[in-house]
């Protein structure tokens, strides 16, 4: 497996990138693609095809601070769900990550959400594959995250500090909120 930067090597996997994009998240937490290549050009952010063999698996997209990352985007194309991909792919981001700060935001367990066994089951999915609960629930986007970390540990403060770091002038894109932390 092999997350090609879409921006460089991997132009040739840009279209299929940003098609996922648009189809595989709620319009109300995707930023401006504009704004992402933008990082991306400032080393703030990459945005990567996962490849196999040459043939376009999913999306990736991380954004970076000097302390760490955020994933900010990850899915895998609906052809290749359910076969061992994202799992992969998880793992293979953390290792890229390797030793800093690597953040996972998910949407926060809610029993009466119209979505609530696909959280469920997508929380299970991160957990199976290495990641950690750290107890911090923040609101960024509009929406209500529990955030996950390979290590398990991360303060809200550490968060902000992230988030402002990597989006400036345009954390109000994020305006993160704490909900509640351990």
């Amino acid at each position: 497996m092999e997350f090609l930067n879409v921006l460089r090597e991997g132009a040739g996997y840009k279209q299929q990138v940003y098609a996922l994009y648009e189809t595989a998240f709620p319009k109300e937490e995707q930023k401006p693609l504009t704004f992402m290549e933008k990082w991306a050009e400032e080393g703030k952010a990459e945005l990567l095809a996962i490849v196999e063999k040459e043939e376009f698996i999913g999306l990736a997209m991380n954004m970076f601070s000097s302390g760490g990352a955020v994933l900010d985007y990850l899915a895998i194309s609906p052809a290749k769900r359910s076969g061992g991909y994202g799992s992969r792919a998880v793992k293979g981001l953390i290792e890229r990550i390797g030793n800093r700060k690597y953040v996972f935001e998910i949407e926060k367990q809610d029993p009466q959400a119209e979505n609530a066994q696909d959280r469920k089951r997508r929380k299970a999915f991160y957990l199976r594959n290495g990641l950690k609960e750290t107890g911090l629930f923040v609101n960024a986007y509009e929406t209500d995250f529990e955030i996950l970390t390979p290590d398990g540990e991360i303060t809200y403060k550490q968060y902000e500090e992230m988030l402002k770091e990597m989006l400036g002038e345009n954390l109000n894109l994020a305006s993160p909120s704490l909900i509640s932390e351990k």
